[in-house]
């Protein structure tokens, strides 16, 4: 089962995600030229994560299940 999500700047007011999810994740923020600016991946005990990196017009954030990872429930990824 695949899951990809992708979220821009004006989606977030405190720069961070909640991560609801039984597998690991993979965020990823990226310009508009698919630079990897910030990369991180999440685990299942923790459930905010903040962006260090200040989200500028130009960039997304992008969330998919890290490779590997057997997905049983779909993730639930709020923007915060």
């Amino acid at each position: 089962m695949q899951f990809n999500t992708t979220f821009l700047p004006a989606d977030f007011s405190q720069n961070k995600l909640k991560v609801l999810s039984l597998v690991k994740l993979l965020v990823q923020i990226k310009d508009n030229d698919g630079t990897i600016i910030e990369a991180f991946e999440t685990v299942s005990s923790e459930k905010i994560y903040t962006i260090n990196s200040t989200l500028t017009d130009n960039m997304r954030v992008e969330v998919s299940v890290v490779q590997g990872e057997i997905v049983e429930f779909y993730p639930v990824v709020t923007a915060l």
